[in-house]
Formats: C-alpha cells, sequence, structure tokens
C-alpha cells in the first residue's frame, strides 16, 4: 500500500477540522501544497473557487498546514469520506473519499471546459525559451540540434579513428 497523508489546511482561528478549513488527501503533501494549491492559485487556476478566496483572503503564508494522519492510501480517503461527508464542509466544495475529487456527476457526453485551452505547467513556467510548435511530432532528440553535413561527418569519423590509432586500438 501506498502511504498517504490526510492533511488540514486552515486559518490561524480556526480549531475544528471537522467544519473548519480544508482537508485533502496526498502522497506528498509539500509538493501537493506547493503546486496543487499554491502554484494553481496564484496562477488564477485553483479548481476549489472557495478555497482560493480563502488563500486571496488570509494570504498563503499564514494559513497553518498540518498533517493529520500518515497511513495507507485507502484509509486515507475512507477517513477523509468521514470527515468531509457531504459537500461545502469547510473550504472543501466536493465530498471527501474521492480521488479526484467529485462535485458534480458527468454524462457521457461531458465536455470540459478546458477543452482545447493551452494551460502552462509548473516546470515550464519563468523558462526563457520556448518549446517549438513541432517538438512532439519530432519525436524526443530527434530536433535537437544541427544536422551534420556528410563532409563534417567524413572529418568526425577521421580524428576518432587518429585518436584510436594514436592510442593503440582499433575501431
Amino acid at each position: 500500500m501506498t502511504p498517504c497523508s490526510v492533511y488540514w489546511i486552515r486559518a490561524k482561528h480556526h480549531s475544528d477540522f471537522m467544519t473548519e478549513g480544508y482537508i485533502g488527501v496526498a502522497r506528498d503533501t509539500t509538493r501537493r501544497w506547493k503546486y496543487g494549491h499554491f502554484w494553481s492559485q496564484k496562477n488564477n487556476r485553483h479548481d476549489n473557487p472557495k478555497f482560493a478566496n480563502a488563500i486571496t483572503k488570509h494570504g498563503w503564508d499564514n494559513l497553518v498546514k498540518e498533517v493529520l494522519v500518515v497511513a495507507p492510501e485507502d484509509y486515507c480517503y475512507d477517513l477523509e469520506s468521514k470527515i468531509r461527508a457531504a459537500e461545502g464542509i469547510g473550504w472543501n466544495i466536493a465530498m471527501g473519499g474521492h480521488k479526484p475529487p467529485v462535485t458534480k456527476p458527468r454524462g457521457s457526453d461531458y465536455v470540459s471546459p478546458l477543452k482545447g485551452v493551452s494551460r502552462p505547467t509548473p516546470w515550464l513556467v519563468g523558462k526563457k525559451k520556448k518549446m517549438p510548435e513541432n517538438f512532439a511530432s519530432l519525436g524526443g532528440k530527434a530536433g535537437k540540434g544541427r544536422k551534420q553535413t556528410p563532409e563534417q561527418i567524413a572529418k568526425r569519423v577521421a580524428a576518432r579513428r587518429a585518436t584510436l590509432a594514436a592510442q593503440k586500438r582499433t575501431v
């Protein structure tokens, strides 16, 4: 079983985790807090408007972030379903115990409102070099570097052979 954590993000004046703040489950809480909550809220992409408003109101650094339980994944989701048994408790908008959280049932004809909308990924934000438009079609390293002319290839091969000959090794 994968170890997970049930965490509670709250304002300093909150004292009851059953009714106040935000309850979540994550394998890596630090990463979840940094990219799942802080980064997405800072870039206006947080899925939970109630929690995003709380972060804006109190400030991310002023919120208290606590790990309540570290246990196997199934147990953590079961515990979350008991703490957030209904929608709209505390800063959570979804009922607990689901991975990922489900707020409304989606039919077979559901189309995401983000379909076709490009979204920056956390590890590319702030990078100056843009990826080329056709990068995916080039297949990894295929699009990197300059193509060598036959003369350049012959010169490189000759230099390698000379180096091997000087070292008294063969090709």
